[in-house]
């Protein structure tokens, strides 16, 4: 039940927590970046995909740092972009939360949205099949067009069924893969 409730919580503070980030990852000057750590890769308006992967391995490393281990990154189905990873929680779960809180907001959290949102998120065949045949058991009529999140979202009006359907149908179409899947609509 506890992992459930993570995979929960951390697929709704993704999709309720990504807004776009501006082209100064989401700040008025990029002189005004309140994250130090992440200055490098947001100091010229944009992410570059090896700017991101090298922003990943060091959240990654911070977070074993800290004791937790951490699965090698691997890329999201869900967008093609997003890189995604398991934590082993252990201990504390208020200490192991401060730790991969610090971590992030020391190098990923400005950084990941920023290179996700500059680029076109495209879902993989597998998975947006399975999505399309969820909804359509839900009543949602779609085009067929569908190729992301936003597509199917529009299509059915409203997120909260497409992060149903993705939360039902991805350890079915990827159970080899991390559970938790930041969703950006």
């Amino acid at each position: 039940m506890r992992r459930a409730t993570i995979i929960v919580a951390v697929i709704l503070a993704a999709v309720s927590g990504c807004a776009p980030a501006g082209s100064s990852g989401g700040q008025d000057n990029p002189g005004d970046i309140p994250l130090p750590g992440q200055e490098w890769a947001l100091k010229d308006g944009m992410v570059t995909a090896a700017e991101y992967r090298t922003a990943m391995g060091r959240f990654v490393a911070c977070v074993e740092d800290a004791g937790y281990p951490v699965s090698d990154p691997v890329l999201s189905p869900a967008d093609n972009l997003t890189l995604i990873y398991t934590i082993t929680p252990s201990g504390e779960p208020e200490v192991y939360n401060a730790a991969v809180q610090t971590c992030n907001l020391a190098h990923l959290s400005i950084v990941e949205p920023t290179f996700v949102e500059a680029n076109s998120q495209v879902m993989d065949e597998p998975l947006t099949a399975a999505i399309s045949d969820c909804l359509q058991r839900r009543g949602v009529t779609l085009t067929t067009r569908e190729r992301n999140l936003a597509d199917f979202a529009d299509a059915a009006k409203e997120e909260a069924k497409v992060v149903d359907c993705v939360t039902g149908e991805w350890a079915k179409v990827y159970p080899t893969l991390p559970a938790e899947v930041p969703l950006r609509f």
